[in-house]
């Protein structure tokens, strides 16, 4: 059976996508935001903090659990849907955060 091109290119992120060394993945999950399909993994270290990636893109400062992580994310999805809805493309978005977590 042929695959879509959904689950093809989720496969391709998802295989060139590595956590950084010392963070084992707790969960993933692909979300739907308006139009966009984002990648969300998250990472947890030793110490027991919660990191969250979109597409890749670091969401900062770690989180104390990963109910704290979902919460967060659920804000930041809202977010990027109204922007979605301001003509602003998800890697414009993803850009900003990047730049701000330097």
């Amino acid at each position: 059976m042929a695959k879509t091109w959904e689950q093809i290119t989720t496969i391709l992120s998802e295989a060139k996508f590595k956590l950084p060394r010392g963070q084992k993945e707790v969960k993933k999950s692909t979300e739907k935001v308006g139009s966009k399909t984002l990648d969300v993994r998250y990472g947890e270290d030793k110490r027991g903090k919660i990191y969250v990636y979109i597409d890749g893109v670091s969401m900062g400062d770690p989180y104390i659990n990963i109910k704290a992580a979902d919460k967060e994310m659920k804000n930041i999805k809202g977010i990027m849907k109204q922007l979605g809805e301001e003509d602003i493309s998800k890697e414009e978005i993803l850009n900003v955060i990047q730049e701000t977590n330097k």
